[in-house]
């Protein structure tokens, strides 16, 4: 009975599941703005939602991942409050620019399973790094907004 997975690895729950490992500590990292502001909580379960439907299981799957990332990474950009954050988004956009080149090689007949395991690591890494971000910057707009 060792080595069986107890967690569902396909159909919704096992999707679910996945989803939840890197939504829901986000989320309770922003709680605190999200629980001011209705808005901005509206906003990140969308985006939420539009990344959980996505699969980074296939290259086409990571292709539809990074263009939602480029789009929360154009945000995170424009709202820069320093230049440090302004770097930050600045490096994710080249990050992102690299797992998509990836993503179109790895559409090829003859890529390995490894290859795509790889860049789906390198890819669920990112979309958890900056939807943290996309969250805590949000959050600090609607917060000074107020002010």
């Amino acid at each position: 009975m060792a080595g069986k997975m107890l967690v569902p690895s396909s159909g919704r729950a096992g999707s679910a599941l996945r989803a939840a490992r890197w939504a829901l500590p986000l989320l309770a990292a922003g709680a605190r703005w999200l629980s001011d502001h209705p808005e901005v909580w509206e906003r990140v379960k969308e985006q939420a939602a539009t990344l959980q439907r996505t699969s980074t299981n296939r290259p086409d799957g990571v292709l539809e991942t990074v263009a939602i990332l480029r789009e929360q990474v154009d945000y995170l950009e424009g709202s820069a409050d320093d230049a440090e954050e302004t770097r930050r988004a600045q490096d994710w956009a080249k990050r992102l620019d690299s797992c998509e080149r990836a993503a179109q090689l790895l559409k090829a007949p003859a890529t390995t399973r490894k290859d795509r395991r790889t860049l789906k690591t390198r890819v669920e890494a990112l979309r958890s790094e900056i939807f943290e971000a996309y969250i805590e910057e949000m959050g600090e707009d609607a917060a000074a907004a107020d002010a």
